[in-house]
């Protein structure tokens, strides 16, 4: 009787053995695509940080501009009242 079981034993593991080994071959090709897949969502996310710190110094550089240029502004506002306070000055005298 323990002949027998062992025997069939035997057999189901002979039936079994291919398609288990079946299966890890494709539970590994599976983590494989799976750790290439990483790889590449790694790599996106550090070129897009790359890419938004590139944005922030060309805002940083546009803001620096709209700087200047209202202080420019200020600066010939500034001109033109007292271009106009000196002409109203030279009138009265």
């Amino acid at each position: 009787m323990a002949s027998k079981v062992k025997a069939a034993a035997g057999s189901f593991e002979r039936l079994l053995l291919p398609r288990l080994n079946a299966i890890d071959g494709e539970l590994k090709a599976i983590n494989t695509r799976i750790d290439s897949l990483e790889k590449s969502q790694e790599s996106l996310k550090n070129e897009l940080k790359a890419e938004l710190r590139a944005m922030d110094a060309k805002v940083d550089a546009v803001n620096l501009k709209v700087d200047q240029i209202d202080k420019k502004l200020d600066i010939e506002r500034r001109m033109l009242v007292m271009e106009a306070k000196m002409k109203e000055l030279e009138r009265k005298a």
